[in-house]
């Protein structure tokens, strides 16, 4: 525990983020936190209690060291609020491979609104700490798996959200933190599955939009085995100011 330190709200906003934090990895070591612009009398400090920065490669936060690859969910699970944006998220799952074994996948994105087109979602694929950013990019299997679960959660919220016999078993301000993440949760799903150029029927069966590129997804029906592999397909358009040329698109 750090008293002063920890009582610091988390923003990864660039608008209000204004310190960077250098946490010791051994007994002994100081805790720095130090100011990254100046800070008008006032003005609320801000630390990031994951990335010390956004999303993607910012060199204002190069020196910050957190030791922690939080997202937004992780934050919610470990201090009980759903951050602003931009958020972190990533989904775990089990895809084929271009040779049709069954393997698992992470599908990382970031989602944050834009300055600059009023206020649209923006998804750029992979994160800060990804070293390849074309095996960020989604296939047809995470855009289905993401289907499935969006689904799944529309209907969690139509049978449950009303329940006042639930509602009763659990603090009102616990009860509107967890719709508020069920509600950022399918943000996030709808946002990536749109950037995708991927379409979902409500069956979840999937096609290109007209014009989206080549399919390089693999036979579902091949048998499932052990393997490390993954398809290289999508279709965003690169953005060559991100860094090592990770992926954005805006909805």
């Amino acid at each position: 525990m750090v008293p002063f330190y920890d009582m610091h709200n988390h923003s990864n906003d660039p608008k209000y983020l204004n310190t960077i934090s250098e946490k010791p990895e051994t007994k002994g070591q100081p805790f720095i936190l130090r100011s990254i612009r100046d800070i008008a009398p006032g003005e609320q400090i801000f630390i990031s209690y994951n990335r010390c920065n956004r999303c993607w490669y910012d060199e204002s936060y190069e020196d910050c060291v957190s030791y922690s690859h939080y997202g937004t969910s992780q934050l919610f699970d470990v201090f009980g609020f759903v951050e602003d944006f931009p958020q972190t998220w990533s989904f775990r799952m089990k895809i084929r491979d271009f040779r049709g074994r069954e393997i698992w996948d992470d599908l990382n994105f970031c989602l944050e609104r834009s300055e600059e087109d009023g206020g649209d979602l923006e998804v750029t694929w992979g994160d800060n700490y990804s070293n390849n950013p074309w095996e960020e990019r989604p296939v047809r299997d995470n855009i289905r798996y993401l289907g499935k679960q969006l689904a799944r959660l529309k209907e969690l919220e139509s049978t449950l959200k009303e329940d006042t016999e639930l509602m009763q078993t659990m603090p009102r301000h616990e009860w509107d933190m967890a719709w508020r993440y069920h509600e950022a949760l399918m943000t996030s799903m709808s946002a990536a599955i749109l950037a995708s150029d991927i379409a979902l029927d409500e069956d979840g069966v999937d096609d290109y939009h007209e014009g989206s590129g080549d399919d390089d997804s693999s036979d579902d029906d091949d048998e499932s085995g052990d393997g490390d592999d993954e398809s290289g397909d999508g279709t965003e358009e690169e953005d060559e100011d991100d860094k090592d040329g990770a992926y954005r698109d805006e909805l």
